[in-house]
């Protein structure tokens, strides 16, 4: 059976010692991955965050994890109006993260990041959609989605940047228009597209042409020198020559009484002496 010490200064001893571990133990605190530690002491935060890890502070300190991670913030439903007076809806996703170093500032002035998402960041969310697609056609929002992204982006940046956020990107997928809108403004860009395929075709038909009559005037001229060519080197006493420059030597086997451009069966001319 276990007993204790009696004797008084051991037990003071042990005491002693059993004190300083609760101490160490409440003094001890292990930052997470992907976070900062924000320190608190009788309420004043500490402007210096922790990094991830183990810390030994002030037994006194209080400490708030912060999430520094990459994060993402959903505005659904979001609704707007189109500079040609059109309804849109849309579901916008916001990635981003806070600067790991303002982490204390930050929850200072405006709470631990889950209350700045819901009170803000949302919020924010909402208004840069409505105001980016009020500059906009209806047509626009779909043919320049990109663009219209960016600047979605430029505004939350700069409604966030007081939160210290760092806005990485935003999903756009689809805008949604009133359904009658929507299959008009669908014919419209296929129309157009039809149209613009057109054009390529009947530029590529008109190249095809051209190098047609490029063509053809140059067979014409080639015929028109070679003739030229004939009658400067005697006409047919010249395709005689070149006739019999490929004759292999005989004649044909059956001869229909045409003549033979090159040889030549009229008597011999007697020479007068």
């Amino acid at each position: 059976m276990f007993k204790l010490p009696s004797n008084p200064k051991t037990v003071a001893i042990g005491g002693a010692v059993a004190a300083v571990v609760i101490v160490l133990f409440m003094s001890m605190h292990v930052v997470p991955a992907g976070h900062r530690g924000v320190v608190k002491v009788f309420g004043d935060v500490k402007d210096k965050p922790l990094a991830e890890g183990l810390h030994i502070l002030n037994p006194l300190a209080q400490v708030v994890d912060f999430n520094v991670r990459f994060q993402s913030a959903t505005a659904t439903k979001a609704e707007g109006g189109t500079a040609d007076l059109q309804e849109v809806f849309e579901d916008i996703t916001l990635n981003y993260e806070y600067d790991p170093e303002h982490a204390p500032y930050v929850y200072n002035n405006f709470g631990n990041d889950s209350d700045i998402e819901a009170k803000f960041i949302v919020p924010a969310l909402y208004e840069s959609f409505k105001a980016v697609t009020s500059q906009y056609t209806a047509e626009q929002l779909v043919t320049r989605r990109a663009e219209v992204s960016q600047d979605i982006v430029k505004v939350l940046q700069a409604k966030l940047a007081k939160y210290r956020i760092i806005v990485s990107d935003i999903n756009v997928q689809n805008f949604h228009f009133d359904e009658q809108f929507a299959g008009a403004v669908r014919q419209k860009v296929v129309a157009g597209q039809n149209r613009l395929t057109a054009e390529q075709q009947l530029e590529t038909a008109k190249v095809t042409a051209q190098q047609k009559i490029v063509e053809a005037e140059g067979q014409a001229k080639a015929i028109a020198i070679q003739a030229q060519a004939i009658q400067q080197q005697g006409g047919s006493e010249y395709v005689a020559l070149e006739a019999v420059k490929k004759w292999d030597g005989h004649l044909p086997q059956q001869w229909s009484g045409a003549a033979i451009p090159f040889v030549n069966f009229a008597s011999p001319q007697p020479t007068s002496h």
